[in-house]
């Protein structure tokens, strides 16, 4: 078995908690795991709930070398979760757990992995893929490691293009909005021509949260 561990290399993937960031993922994992990877996958304690409910325990009995972990997610259950929690959390409350709550309990996670290596009962882990929602503390956990960290996008180019200009847009005093009348009087509708590869762009075309600045408008 430790024989076979130290000849294999080891992906960690990490996707952002929603569905549709999940199933892209997912299938990179499966892909990886046909080209030879162990392939740890790694879900919050919440939707690893979800996850069991719509497959059953069985979806889990599957190869050694394709494995699911958890980590905390921060969070309380969601108000308005039936009895068996199976509702989407909020977005906005979600992404600010992951910027203060998922480093440790990832560093946690890593540490106990590589644990398992010493003892040869699976590879050290080699690399880390995380969806770029993630990457608030991926990074860090990969450059506290050594490994290289390979940042998947599953949502489309325009928002990654929108995304990353965020701080140009911010700097040149276009968002966040100065108050709530802006989301009415035809603001957002105002083009930005000056990011390459997206044409006819307007600041309605931004995330909400990001173009709203919820701390300021709301």
């Amino acid at each position: 078995m430790s024989y076979m561990a130290n000849r294999k290399s080891h992906a960690v993937l990490t996707p952002y908690p929603l569905q549709g960031h999940i199933n892209p993922l997912f299938k990179l994992a499966k892909l990886l795991h046909l080209r030879g990877f162990l392939i740890t996958f790694v879900h919050t304690e919440y939707n690893h709930k979800r996850f069991l409910k719509s497959r059953g325990f069985n979806a889990l009995h599957g190869s050694p070398d394709f494995r699911f972990e958890t980590i905390p997610d921060g969070l309380p259950p969601p108000l308005d979760a039936d009895a068996d929690g199976d509702v989407s959390q909020d977005v906005p409350s979600l992404c600010d757990s992951i910027r203060k709550n998922f480093l440790q309990p990832f560093r946690d996670l890593l540490a106990r992995l590589n644990h398992s290596a010493t003892d040869g009962l699976i590879p050290s882990v080699t690399c880390l893929v995380s969806d770029g929602s993630m990457a608030s503390f991926t990074v860090r956990a990969a450059q506290e490691l050594a490994v290289p960290n390979v940042i998947c996008w599953p949502a489309s180019a325009c928002s990654f293009l929108s995304l990353i200009n965020i701080p140009a847009l911010v700097e040149k005093g276009l968002i966040p909005l100065k108050d709530e009348s802006y989301l009415t009087n035809g603001y957002l509708d105002s083009k930005v021509e000056w990011i390459p590869g997206m044409q006819n762009f307007r600041l309605k075309d931004i995330p909400d949260s990001k173009v709203e600045g919820r701390s300021k408008v709301s």
